[in-house]
């Protein structure tokens, strides 16, 4: 007969090299979502961000040199939406590089 641990059960049985890994790995997985979750609010503003003033050109709206000197722009929506488009495509490439190696990852302790 064989006993079932819970998931608690099993990481205080884990030798502290796994847990710090696993903690790793979870820290690891975590700022993939929040940088996920960041894209998506990019995706949210560029749908809502109007372009009349940069209409022409189709890029950002800039400043003349100002009283110091300096330059600005600003990224039009449809910039806005390939970058995101494009750090999308690259977060699905790393999140299932985290997931194919995810053993790897916690059975091995994380160099600092």
């Amino acid at each position: 007969m064989a006993i079932n641990l819970g998931a608690r059960d099993r990481v205080t049985t884990l030798p502290k090299v796994n847990r710090r890994a696993l903690r790793k790995y979870g820290e690891f997985w975590r700022a993939l979502q929040l940088v996920g979750d960041a894209l998506a609010e990019a995706d949210k503003v560029a749908a809502k961000a109007s372009d009349s003033k940069s209409k022409r050109s189709g890029k950002g709206v800039s400043a003349k040199a100002g009283v110091q000197g300096e330059h600005w722009s600003t990224a039009s929506p449809d910039e806005i939406r390939a970058s995101a488009k494009t750090a999308h495509a690259s977060l699905r490439v790393m999140a299932s590089a985290a997931k194919k190696w995810e053993t790897e990852l916690v059975s091995r302790e994380w160099r600092k």
